[in-house]
């Protein structure tokens, strides 16, 4: 049985490779070779850790815990990243429990993302096995450490599956994945504080001592006990770590059985009817049309996790992001990556919907209504964006005293944010792509086959932003290097370049969705298929 899920799950890794045809499979190679490229990078670096052995156990520690908690949490935050696991699809198979853990474990450990993981940990096993004596003692660390990710995320999803299928869940998934996010940028500014004898920074190192004795610190530190005679402790962290696995093993049979034979109680309502305000605006006309799809969108972002989850990241994205890569003065300019990342939210305006888009194909039939459902669209994502951007740029002028530079730096970016909100309208027209509708099952998070349009359309509306920003960020040079006053020749070019751009993208984004509008439902509809 074993054996015929791992042939399952190998057919299903390889038939999208056979499936796609002509500058499809081109892409996906390109893709595979890039991301193979970056894992032998990141795998030789590790390896050449051997030499440094001071350094090597901090950073394998940290890696390994890293890892773990990535495998743990990504479930709750991507609502999973395999839907091949999902327990529901085999409750009415004639399978036991056990047998079908063993199964699904081997399923697991088969793909891509699998592979890319055990590259790396052979890496961080040449880093640790020192001397090579103890290089077979890493080995098995790593298989053990790569085993443990896979039954505690397994485990972790089983049992927060049914709860995944509701809203609560959602805005659980939601409320772990911005303290991720939060956690990863404390993380950040961490690893860049200070610095030791050995070239590593020191909350890096402290970081370090503390997680070894953490499960997959434990593993981590194992070869370095073993080599340095203190067997004690190796027979501890050993003892940590298989504890670990037997009762990830444990969890994972008991959530697995309960799954199984349990009903779920959870349902996917909203919230109550009758608390929203009604809306006085008819969708006739440009006004009218934009009226009502930016209070559709605003209150769409309001109650739905999905959509609230970026703005809440973005958000403080754009406030602390400066702290991290600017030290001193001039930071009110690094504002302006996040207002790019604020004005692509506006993108796949189309795909956002799925096959509900039939709606919008009934009632926007002329060029009036399409350009105020683009522009209703766009300020939904203006006006938060505006304040996002204002409050970022306050924050970094207050703390750096960069007064004299705030307004190029508001030229910069209301460029950005105009100029990629711009860009987004009119790919979502050029280049839509599908986007998960089930809220049902927690192991949905993409649409097989549409990767590279979502990859091409968001470096399009990344780089068309950064270019409409171009003329803005020109004066802004200049304000620094020649006078101040170009800074507000930077802040007036910004806006109007930024708006030039926001209304001519409606007419060409209108355009083109009536000329495309069945070929672009075509493409999205396929999201309510994952």
């Amino acid at each position: 049985m074993v054996g015929i899920f791992a042939g399952l799950k190998w057919r299903l890794v390889t038939s999208r490779l056979r499936a796609t045809s002509g500058a499809t499979r081109i892409w996906m190679i390109i893709g595979f070779v890039v991301a193979a490229a970056a894992v032998g990078l990141l795998t030789v670096g590790l390896a050449a850790l051997r030499a440094i052995p001071e350094a090597a156990q901090p950073v394998v520690v940290t890696l390994f815990v890293v890892q773990l908690v990535a495998w743990v949490l990504s479930p709750l935050v991507a609502f999973g990243v395999d839907e091949t696991v999902d327990p529901a699809r085999f409750a009415l198979l004639p399978i036991r429990t056990q047998t079908l853990q063993r199964g699904l474990l081997v399923a697991s450990l088969i793909g891509y993302l699998p592979l890319a993981n055990m590259v790396i940990l052979l890496g961080a096993a040449v880093a640790i096995g020192v001397p090579w004596s103890v290089f077979p003692v890493a080995l098995v660390c790593a298989v053990v450490q790569l085993i443990i990710c896979v039954v505690l995320s397994r485990a972790a999803s089983t049992s927060m599956s049914s709860l995944m299928a509701s809203r609560r869940g959602r805005d659980l998934g939601m409320a772990v994945g911005f303290g991720i996010f939060v956690l990863y940028m404390g993380f950040v500014a961490l690893l860049n504080s200070g610095g030791d004898q050995t070239g590593m920074p020191a909350g890096a190192s402290s970081l370090a001592a503390v997680l070894a004795w953490s499960p997959p610190g434990a593993l981590a530190s194992l070869p370095s006990l073993i080599a340095s005679g203190e067997l004690a402790k190796a027979a501890l962290a050993a003892l940590i770590a298989a504890a670990t696995l037997a009762l990830a093993w444990w969890w994972w049979s008991f959530a697995l059985q309960r799954s199984l034979t349990t009903v779920p109680s959870t349902t996917a309502g909203s919230s109550p009817a009758g608390h929203a305000r009604e809306g006085h605006a008819v969708a006739i006309g440009v006004r009218g049309t934009m009226q009502v799809v930016a209070g559709r969108d605003r209150l769409l972002v309001w109650r739905d996790p999905m959509r609230r989850m970026p703005w809440l990241m973005i958000g403080f994205l754009t406030i602390i992001y400066p702290f991290l890569v600017v030290q001193g003065k001039g930071a009110v300019f690094a504002v302006a990556f996040g207002a790019l990342l604020v004005g692509a939210q506006a993108g796949n305006q189309y795909g956002v919907d799925g096959s509900g888009l039939w709606l919008h194909l009934q009632t926007i039939s002329d060029r009036v209504r399409a350009r105020g459902e683009v522009l209703g669209h766009a300020i939904a994502a203006i006006v938060p964006g505006t304040v996002v951007v204002l409050v970022a740029m306050a924050v970094q002028a207050v703390w750096r005293d960069d007064y004299d530079k705030v307004p190029a730096a508001l030229g910069v970016c209301f460029a950005a944010l105009l100029g990629a909100i711009a860009v987004a309208c009119f790919v979502s027209a050029v280049l839509p792509y599908a986007m998960p509708q089930s809220r049902v099952s927690l192991f949905a998070s993409s649409v097989p086959g549409q990767k590279g349009r979502t990859f091409g359309a968001s470096l399009a509306v990344l780089g068309g932003g950064a270019l409409i920003a171009a003329p803005a960020g020109v004066a802004a040079v200049l304000s620094v290097t020649v006078s101040p006053v170009w800074g507000w020749v930077a802040l007036a070019v910004g806006l109007v370049v930024g708006a030039l751009a926001v209304w001519l993208s409606s007419r060409l984004t209108a355009d083109s969705y009536l000329e495309r509008a069945p070929e672009i439902f075509a493409v999205v509809s396929a999201g309510d298929r994952v």
